[in-house]
């Protein structure tokens, strides 16, 4: 951002000898909990900080666009957008925007990059290249997948597009779909019970309903599109933006970690951004999901949000005259500016500048004669209405208001409400938070103060992840979750840099911690004897009392990048449970004593597998170490591959009679049947495939009621390749219910 100028003719008029403070510029909040978003690389740099191998590092800024970034029509400008413009000031994109961010950072680090498209389906993705090979990582799928690797360290790395294709085994047996969260997770690494504690960090993948077989067509359609420096609008670089935050005395910028509903700058858009999943993409998610979670009631977490920027000078002094743009013929006295020469008009410029695209402007005047007019460019004016400045200014980072008068000017308020990405913002943390204010040329600030404002509500957890859990609760939906009313405000006041000082953000004793609701970040520059913005609170220096303690969540950027904890070796045994009643049945109404298993593509017609199992002497909750049911397959379709699901029954069946397809429930976990050789041709002995059924078993433990499960068809293009697919269990035994529980306990 460019220098603010005094004019020679304001020096010459204006107390003749003494030296006036420039703006300060590049007023810089960092907190040691948060990300530096001033560059891409200050964001590698601190995102990455702590990670040791280059897998944990691309997984560190793969949760960082995840968490910065949200899935929504492309973002525009006359120019294009830049990858550290999409960071800070807008927060959505679609896929290649999004990788184009990524491999933006992913060059900031030091990595090559490539961009590869899919046809099937049409999708824009990105590898990164280190180690000697590709790897594939997608923010907009929330995707990566790991493959055995003895070069790299723990002896895995992640995968290439390349790899999956070759292997689809990395995706159908190295991921597992909880059906109920309707997320997926590293078969080896998911959200449930190591020991006696819940292993609630572990990634969650697929969050906004994309599925893995989609994957697996789009890896099988996978071209290379080469390394451009940008995609869809969005690219690298603009050596025009920058995030520099420039003030001098009058001016104060705040950033809201909410909205304004009309307040919003979507070029060519009537309505403003917003996440179309809704909150999809992290209420299942360790690494993001408690970032936003506190916003969740506001329905402010995926959106856009605003600021204001504004200029109101003290007119008790001059010294706001220094952060003019310009002035002519201007004097100051008796508390207002005046003509130096009364027989031509006073002009000041007010130039109103920040890192934030500009939403809503408006101003208001004391003087009886003032005319305003508007440029961008210091160039070309044009009248402007003062009341409403947006239609002559909305878009711009940069533009200029020029106040021409005859008769005193007296006071000058100028606001623009901007818009930003609040999740570039310096957020607080549970624990403790180590906050650090520079300036580029802090000498200029002289005889002014710095004074910058944290507001914010602390909040709490009632129930332990085991307690989340235990319920099929969502870890970072807000439940159990509950946040303040009243706001904590710090405010410091410096004059000298850089200055550091402590937020703890303190846990109620017995609580769970949860990220504070941030309210605001303010920096406002005043001139001597000159008050702070007002407040929603009194200040006050938090400190921990008594009854709390500065719990602290684990680093959001390092969520995955560990190996998965280890099992216990706990001892087991298993329980087989046949089913106590089977039955065949289609969806127009027949019934049989076997058939095969169908679902016609059109939903017209399907035919499905009926099975119910004694529910009796369960294990308790914390001894039930899995369940599985077992599907045995003596023929499938000879054309392709097919997707097996099993589902809950809301209603009771009774065999030999119809059942009412509405009620089945939802999937409870799936399979993947093989290909086979048609009818007639049979497996000796059947094949023998597993689902997931833990999450059901584990309700009925708690007395959910159980009225069997169903065995279906899921047509699914990305497995089946369009074809109307089928497969036949054996009459006899045609699946069996495993019960494993653990026996020391």
């Amino acid at each position: 951002m460019r220098p603010f100028r005094v004019g020679i003719a304001a020096i010459l008029c204006l107390a003749a000898g003494r030296a006036f403070a420039l703006p300060i510029e590049d007023v810089k909040i960092l907190n040691d909990r948060a990300p530096d978003c001033s560059s891409l690389e200050s964001i590698v740099a601190t995102v990455t900080r702590g990670c040791k191998t280059d897998d944990q590092r691309v997984i560190a800024l793969y949760n960082f666009c995840r968490y910065d970034h949200y899935h929504h029509a492309y973002p525009n400008e006359p120019d294009g957008i830049s990858a550290l413009k999409l960071i800070n000031v807008y927060g959505w994109a679609l896929c290649g925007g999004q990788h184009t961010v990524m491999a933006a950072l992913w060059e900031a680090a030091g990595y090559p990059w490539r961009y590869r498209g899919w046809s099937s389906p049409g999708h824009t993705t990105v590898e990164v290249f280190y180690g000697g090979r590709w790897h594939y990582l997608d923010t907009f799928l929330k995707f990566y997948a790991w493959m055995p690797d003895p070069q790299s360290p723990g002896g895995r790395t992640i995968a290439s597009q390349e790899d999956i294709k070759a292997n689809p085994l990395l995706v159908t047996d190295g991921f597992q779909m909880d059906q109920a969260r309707k997320v997926c997770y590293h078969s080896d690494n998911r959200f449930d019970y190591v020991g006696e504690k819940v292993h609630w960090t572990a990634p969650a993948f697929m969050v906004c309903g994309d599925t893995l077989p989609g994957v697996l067509s789009g890896v099988r359609s996978s071209r290379n599109a080469g390394s451009p420096r940008g995609w869809g609008g969005i690219r690298f670089d603009d050596p025009g933006y920058s995030t520099s935050v420039d003030l001098a005395p009058g001016y104060a910028l705040t950033l809201d970690w909410d909205r304004i509903d009309d307040a919003f700058y979507f070029r060519g858009r009537n309505q403003g951004a917003y996440h179309s999943c809704g909150d999809k993409d992290y209420r299942n998610c360790p690494a993001i999901g408690p970032l936003l979670e506190p916003y969740h009631e506001l329905r402010a977490e995926r959106t856009w949000s605003n600021g204001t920027l504004v200029f109101r000078p003290d007119f008790r002094n001059d010294a706001f005259l220094a952060g003019l743009r310009q002035v002519d013929n201007v004097a100051y006295r008796d508390g207002g500016l005046h003509p130096q020469d009364s027989s031509r008009p006073g002009i000041a410029v007010v130039e109103m500048s920040s890192p934030y695209v500009v939403a809503k402007a408006a101003g208001k005047i004391a003087s009886d004669d003032a005319r305003v007019e508007v440029s961008g460019d210091l160039k070309s004016w044009k009248p402007a209405d003062l009341a409403n400045l947006t239609p002559a200014v909305a878009g711009m980072y940069r533009y200029h208001v020029r106040i021409t008068f005859r008769k005193p000017v007296t006071a000058v308020e100028l606001t623009s409400v901007v818009q930003h990405n609040q999740e570039a913002l310096p957020y607080l943390a549970p624990g403790r938070n180590r906050i650090t204010v520079t300036a580029a040329n802090p000498e200029t600030l002289g005889n002014n103060r710095l004074v910058v404002t944290y507001a914010y509500c602390l909040g709490q957890r009632d129930r332990t992840p085991e307690d989340v859990f235990d319920q099929d609760a969502e870890i970072a939906r807000a439940h159990y979750a509950s946040w303040s009313k009243t706001p904590v405000v710090v405010q410091r006041t410096m004059d000298r840099f850089p200055a550091t000082f402590e937020i703890p953000v303190p846990t109620p004793k017995g609580k769970q911690p949860v990220y504070p609701r941030m309210l605001f970040l303010r920096r406002e520059v005043l001139s001597p004897g000159q008050e702070p913005m007002a407040v929603p609170a009194t200040p006050t220096t938090p400190e921990v009392g008594a009854d709390e303690v500065l719990a602290t969540l684990p680093e959001p950027w390092q969520i995955g990048t560990q190996p998965p904890p280890a099992l216990p070796k706990r001892p087991t045994e298993t329980e087989v449970r046949q089913p106590t009643k089977i039955g065949y049945v289609s969806k127009q109404g027949e019934v049989f004593d076997h058939h095969f298993v169908k679902w016609l593509k059109d939903d017209s017609d399907a035919w499905i597998l009926l099975a119910d199992f004694n529910a009796g002497n369960l294990p308790d909750l914390k001894s039930l170490a899995s369940a599985k049911l077992v599907l045995f397959v003596e023929e499938s379709h000879d054309r392709a591959p097919m997707q097996a699901a099993a589902a809950a029954l809301q209603t009771p069946f009774e065999p030999g009679k119809p059942y009412d397809f509405a009620k089945l429930g939802g999937t409870l976990g799936w399979t993947i049947v093989a290909q086979g050789n048609g009818p007639g041709d049979l497996f000796v002995p059947p094949r023998r495939y597993e689902i997931d059924v833990t999450r059901a078993v584990r309700g009925w433990c708690r007395g959910e009621p159980f009225h069997g499960l169903a065995v279906r068809i899921v047509p699914n293009r990305g497995v089946d390749d369009g074809w109307t697919v089928r497969f036949t269990p054996p009459k006899e035994n045609p699946l069996e219910l495993r019960i494993e529980r653990y026996t020391d306990r």
